[in-house]
């Protein structure tokens, strides 16, 4: 139970940084795979490209729809849930 909520506390945070520290679109993707591929290992490099192209392909901002998906993928509903708010409140 602690490192699922450790994991979603490190969602949450990671998520609202880059959100914070980027003007959206597609400045906030190369953060995101620079971060959650190469420095927290939570997803292989093909994971984070095949979550793109459906972040790209579903209706919406590109930014917020490749983070709820990532966020599912490492902690489920409750992963997309916390993601989305770390990328739309900055």
């Amino acid at each position: 139970m602690d490192s699922k909520f450790a994991k979603l506390k490190g969602l949450f945070i990671t998520t609202f940084l880059i959100s914070a520290s980027t003007s959206g679109g597609y400045a906030i993707v190369g953060m995101m795979k620079d971060t959650f591929v190469n420095k927290k290992k939570w997803l292989s490099e093909d994971e984070m490209i095949d979550l793109l192209a459906i972040g790209q392909s579903v209706p919406g901002p590109i930014a917020i729809n490749t983070s709820v998906l990532v966020g599912y993928r490492v902690c489920g509903f409750i992963g997309a849930i916390v993601t989305m708010l770390g990328t739309t409140l900055p």
